[in-house]
């Protein structure tokens, strides 16, 4: 009976290392090469890819992007009676001297700057105090005082301009705003409450608006659509 000795374990021990060793040398190349494999094929379909892509034109992707920025921030909507009806006038309208000079007539020519001043200056819609002016004074044709347009109190005033400019910072500050002794709310019937005797009031200035808008809005739609 043969009996191990140490040198013999030590010998045995050395072989199943040797073996192991063997195993795992022949495994890692294996993975390796299928590893290799793998990259070149993903290698080689990206580049099917890219050849068969469309060049990038980024002065045209550039150019999309800067309209699509200008055609949200520039479009004005449409707004329906029910709307301008509903809608907060202590609110800037959004428009520009170009597009009022849309929508003023007769003897409100001329006064657009003067309107998107006061659009911008105070808590109002430049639009509806527009919308005023054009109901009280038959677009500037009909007054029962000089220069006053807006049908505002029971004199006259220096010119349209400081006209508009008391109305509005009237409107502002007393009837638009939660603090004014004549606060009703923000809406043209509000203002409409202690403003103006005739009941119907609201319903001819808010038409106004609406058509207003309307005029520019498709203005704005047309200009932005060239840019397309």
């Amino acid at each position: 009976m043969h009996t191990f000795n140490s040198k013999t374990f030590i010998i045995i021990i050395a072989a199943v290392a040797l073996t192991v060793a063997l195993f795992c040398a022949v495994f890692a190349i294996g993975t390796y090469k299928m590893t290799s494999a793998s990259d070149s094929k993903s290698q080689q379909q990206a580049k099917a890819n890219a050849a068969q892509a469309e060049p990038i034109n980024l002065g045209n992707t550039l150019r999309k992007s800067t309209v699509k920025k200008v055609i949200k921030n520039e479009t004005i909507p449409a707004y329906s009676y029910s709307e301008v009806c509903n809608m907060d006038m202590s609110k800037p309208s959004g428009v520009t001297v170009a597009d009022l000079k849309l929508v003023t007539r007769k003897g409100l020519v001329g006064l657009e700057e003067k309107i998107y001043q006061m659009d911008q200056d105070y808590d109002l819609n430049g639009l509806f105090l527009l919308g005023i002016a054009s109901h009280e004074s038959a677009y500037g044709t009909s007054l029962f005082h000089p220069n006053n347009i807006c049908g505002y109190g029971y004199s006259g005033f220096p010119s349209k301009e400081a006209c508009l400019d008391q109305v509005g910072r009237v409107l502002a500050k007393n009837y638009l705003n939660p603090s004014g002794p004549y606060y009703k709310g923000t809406t043209i019937d509000s203002v409409n409450r202690t403003y103006a005797a005739d009941p119907a009031w609201d319903s001819k200035v808010a038409r106004k608006v609406t058509y207003f808008y309307e005029v520019i809005s498709e203005n704005r739609q047309k200009q932005l659509e060239k840019l397309k």
